[in-house]
């Protein structure tokens, strides 16, 4: 598969999988030529944006569907020119992301998704947890903004800090198929609300140390973008019994 084609499978698979809770409504969709055409656009002026390399033209931004004011940006970086191979993508990425909120060409409360076309190295998968928790510490010191804190109640939606401000990093080849519409893969739901993990944990008779654990850096945890201590419903299927739920807890 090309370079073009992945894109493109690409932005099918996360229009899937980021309806639920974005606005993909202002994803257009693309074909093959089009998106040919966008991905070889001249790097953006800014240098920060340009120095993530190819296909810039290809990054798009999300509203959250509750909280308006929070936004998902999703970046293709260090993609190589159509009919070349990539570049090795090193822990500089993380440095490079920073920019985006230290020059405030983001919100400092928007998450970002950086998909890349390497496979994601252990080093590299350390870089960003570093990068998450330097993140998150940062946004310690900042006040949610009134308007973030009146749509959460608004719309029944509450989040806490964990989940703003967050930088995932998946790659392109996760995302040329929707693995959770993969037939042996079972329905996957979020879970945030506090209040929600509470009635759980009751129904369940456990705490939240005893629920089976997915962890941060699994695909569907990439796919879901969950926050450390989100649960994930995963309903499953048998003979006996029909459907029925099962948690897992994000670590």
């Amino acid at each position: 598969m090309n370079i073009i084609d992945k894109v493109t499978n690409s932005r099918i698979t996360l229009k899937e999988i980021l309806s639920g809770e974005w606005d993909t409504s202002s994803m257009p969709d693309l074909s093959n030529v089009e998106i040919e055409k966008i991905y070889n656009v001249p790097s953006s002026k800014n240098k920060s944006i340009a120095s993530f390399g190819v296909a810039s033209g290809c990054n798009f931004s999300l509203k959250h569907r509750s909280i308006e004011p929070y936004k998902l940006h999703i970046i293709y970086y260090n993609f190589p020119e159509v009919g070349k191979t990539s570049s090795k993508v090193t822990k500089s990425i993380c440095e490079k992301l920073k920019t985006l909120y230290i020059g405030e060409l983001i919100s400092p409360y928007d998450s970002i998704l950086v998909i890349i076309n390497d496979n994601i190295s252990e080093s590299l998968e350390s870089s960003f947890n570093g990068l998450n928790i330097t993140l998150q510490n940062e946004l310690e010191q900042i006040e949610l903004e009134d308007n973030i804190i009146e749509q959460m109640k608004k719309n029944n939606y509450p989040l806490e800090k964990k989940h703003f401000r967050n930088a995932t990093l998946i790659d392109i080849n996760s995302l040329t198929n929707n693995l959770l519409k993969h037939r042996l893969v079972p329905e996957h739901k979020v879970i945030r609300n506090k209040k929600e993990i509470n009635e759980i944990l009751e129904k369940c008779n456990c705490k939240e140390n005893q629920l089976p654990i997915i962890l941060k850096n699994d695909k569907i945890s990439k796919y879901l973008r969950l926050s450390p201590g989100d649960v994930c419903e995963i309903t499953r299927k048998s003979i006996k019994v029909g459907q029925y739920p099962f948690y897992r807890i994000c670590k």
